[in-house]
């Protein structure tokens, strides 16, 4: 079927046809889904797209310009135990590196650990296990003596703390270390601190690949074993490999990873892991590697020096430059890889640019926003600097928390529509930003794409929020719990908004409303209720002035959530009920009229008169029928049009526009859609009473109207999406304009 949404002043038609055959829903129960990839969607269509978000560069946490340390520290892993957190990083130095590089003396390679309780304050703690230039007084934890048993390099290694249930207490910490003895090969080593370490096994655990680079494995908690990913070399490219296994100790022979649509790229190292939110999701981080020789721009990159100096050793010391991408994946073999960069080389003018550099660490932490009262952030960290100087910079990065892609669309908008899911909760809680005047929408649908009552688009009050988990709900309420193990469809439509993740979660109540803040909140339909009159009025029943006073000749407004009059007078003079006959002699008469003027005011301000609908009959009549008719003197003086207008909003405001219906001064009747068009056909005699009729279909969308014995059909509304009126408009379009109403009367028809 066709569907249209509202977007400002431009009109989106999108097909969201039925699903042909019926697809096997997809169970996700209450785990939180990220959207960064396509695996929960169905269909994208106006301008929505999944855009890929780059972290922000922060301060930099960490030099390793202590003696044992230098200027070639990567392979960081990143560990939280408890509320401490470590980094387990190499020291290892360069001389090569330039002039700047040789004042440091080259020493062994090293791991050593930093350690921080807020992530951003990072130190040394004073190990004192190993010495250097005559001191234990450094953090260094491991040598490559400590670990000559396997021939072991502690500068390939990565350390991570293992959450299979069935670790024992004195082997939580592991570290995947590169060893030669008795052959070369991935070896596991165990610790119950993290600073005392010991080789598990002397056979290596995995053999098959080319392990200069960080090699790592991790319990899967999705899968229950664990995952290993490993460099090698496939077709003179930098690839990598994986495996799985029960047991750490010994992997089978190891599978490439695949990338479908993705570009044939250098892989320097993977970054792989469960993320810590959603541990069915893996992502990855890896370091990409680029080198196309020198060129002119080549020689504009920061350091020429230093780059001259690496290039004696090898060309491509000079020429390769290597940046962060990301990519994810749900089976831990095939990846949505993105060929953009999750982080560039960067802006600086020292120490950037450089083969090395960008490098993420393997694990990522939760940070307190600066923004104080924010909700905490994602930390990253990757090195700058490398190679020049005497060490490595760490540079945090930060995103928002689930922030790595979104679902995003312009102000014009976009949609979403998902795949049939199950699920278990009873509300939905959505990770959005929007602006101000953008929004989110969501439907609940069947699996066959039919919106399910009470969940409609139209249910859904527009949200604009900037949120980790805006409960979503209808004006029904946000209750999720009678759909819950039945197969449904979300549908988002989007406006200048993005959408990271959605999780099912328990039922949380609706707010309490407060008693001074009017909230539409709609009620079930009543599948009982027959045609109806929401208002009718002859202005018999309210006192009468014979010509416009200072006094209050109002219409009857009606009680607090019942259908009737609201009225914006401004001037007690602009909005009267009159008795003179003919309108304008001043001489009382037996016919009361409602008199309504605008002279410089705004809309607001005065001279306009709505018809407000109950909570009740706005649900009734749904897609129902709204019938108007209306006696009506149009003045030939006035100096623009009159209106009778329905909208799909609460009284005072203008967005969601219905049918819109305009009267000229000289008689021309026109309705309006993104400009004024008047209708062949139809006029509306000034200076006398006349007689107007209009039905409007809403779940089409049309209107017919008939003025002075004159009827057209099928007119369209303002805005498409609209299938509701809440209030109606009766009055003045603009200034020093005014209109008679001598009865009205508002009727709905349920559909």
């Amino acid at each position: 079927m066709m569907r249209a949404f509202r977007s400002g002043a431009i009109l989106l038609v999108l097909v969201t046809a039925p699903v042909a055959q019926a697809q096997e829903p997809i169970e996700i129960g209450s785990r939180l889904e990220l959207l960064v990839d396509d695996y929960l969607i169905a269909s994208m269509s106006g301008g929505a797209h999944l855009q890929l978000h780059q972290p922000t560069r922060r301060e930099v946490v960490f030099r390793t310009d202590a003696p044992w340390e230098g200027n070639a520290s990567a392979y960081q892993s990143i560990v939280k135990d408890g509320d401490l957190y470590r980094i387990y990083y190499r020291s290892l130095h360069y001389q090569h590196g330039g002039g700047p590089a040789e004042a440091l003396a080259d020493h062994p390679w090293y791991l050593c650990v930093a350690e921080s309780r807020d992530g951003i304050h990072w130190e040394r703690p004073e190990v004192g296990l190993f010495e250097f230039g005559g001191s234990r007084a450094n953090n260094i934890v491991m040598t490559p003596e400590s670990v000559a048993e396997i021939g072991g390099d502690p500068a390939h290694s990565a350390t991570f703390l293992d959450t299979n249930p069935a670790c024992p207490p004195a082997e939580r910490y592991k570290t995947i270390i590169l060893g030669s003895k008795p052959q070369t090969g991935l070896y596991v080593l165990v610790s119950p601190d993290g600073y005392r370490w010991s080789v598990k096994s002397t056979t290596p655990c995995v053999t098959e690949g080319a392990f200069d680079s960080q090699n790592l494995a991790f319990w899967d908690p999705t899968i229950g074993a664990y995952r290993e990913y490993h460099r090698g070399f496939r077709d003179d490219i930098r690839d990598i490999m994986t495996a799985v296994s029960p047991d750490i100790t010994q992997f089978p022979a190891p599978q490439w990873l695949a990338y479908p649509e993705a570009p044939t790229e250098h892989l320097y190292t993977n970054q792989i892991g469960p993320y810590y939110r959603a541990p069915h999701i893996l992502m990855g981080f890896p370091m990409r590697y680029t080198d196309r020789g020198w060129s002119l721009p080549v020689l504009d990159w920061p350091g020429l020096e230093e780059r001259l100096a690496r290039a004696r050793h090898s060309r491509r010391f000079g020429t390769a430059v290597t940046d962060a991408v990301f990519m994810t994946s749900r089976d831990g073999v095939t990846f949505r890889r993105w060929p953009e960069a999750f982080i560039r080389p960067g802006p600086r003018r020292e120490g950037s640019w450089v083969y090395g550099d960008n490098f993420v660490f393997w694990g990522m932490i939760e940070t307190a926003s600066d923004l104080g009262d924010a909700p905490n952030e994602i930390s990253l960290y990757a090195t700058e600097h490398y190679w020049e100087g005497v060490y490595t910079e760490f540079r945090r990065y930060t995103l928002r928390v689930d922030g790595f892609v979104s679902a995003t669309a312009p102000r014009s908008g976009g949609e979403l529509v998902t795949k049939p899911l199950v699920f278990s909760g009873g509300s939905l809680a959505l990770n959005l930003a929007t602006s101000g005047a953008g929004g989110v929408e969501v439907e609940v649908q069947e699996a066959d794409g039919t919106p399910i009552p009470g969940y409609e688009l139209q249910d859904c009050p527009e949200i604009r929020a900037d949120s980790l988990a805006h409960i979503v709900r209808w004006e029904g309420g946000g209750d999720l719990r009678p759909l819950t193990g039945k197969p449904v469809r979300l549908r988002f439509v989007l406006r200048d908004a993005d959408l990271y993740a959605f999780q099912f979660v328990p039922y949380q109540p609706d707010p309490e409303v407060p008693t001074e803040v009017a909230v539409s909140i709609l009620p079930p339909r009543n599948p009982d209720r027959g045609p109806f009159v929401i208002m009718e009025d002859d202005f018999s029943r309210v006192q009468a002035g014979t010509s416009p006073t200072g006094d209050d000749l109002d219409p009857t407004a009606a009680a607090p959530g019942a259908s009737g009059w609201r009225i914006a007078e401004g001037e007690p003079d602009r909005v009267q009920v009159l008795n003179d006959d003919p309108p304008g002699s001043g001489r009382a008469g037996a016919n009361a009229y409602l008199r309504l003027e605008r002279r410089d005011e705004s809309m607001e301000q005065g001279g306009l008169a709505w018809i407000a609908l109950s909570p009740q009959d706005i649900a009734d009549s749904d897609r129902g029928l709204i019938e108007v008719w209306a006696r009506i003197w149009v003045p030939s003086t006035n100096q623009s049009r009159v209106e009778i207008d329905g909208y799909g909003d609460e009284p005072g405001e203008w967005q969601q526009r219905a049918f819109h219906v305009r009267i000229a001064g000289n008689g021309a009747v026109s309705y309006y859609r993104a400009e004024e068009n008047v209708i062949p056909g139809l006029r509306c005699p000034p200076d006398s009473w006349q007689d107007v009729h209009l039905l409007a279909h809403l779940a089409t969308g049309t209107f017919d109207l008939t003025v002075d014995g004159q009827t057209v059909t099928g007119l369209p509304f303002a805005t498409d999406g609209v299938h509701r009126v809440r209030c109606l408009t009766i009055g003045p379009n603009s200034g020093s304009t005014a209109l008679l109403v001598d009865s009205i009367r508002v009727s709905a028809t349920p559909r």
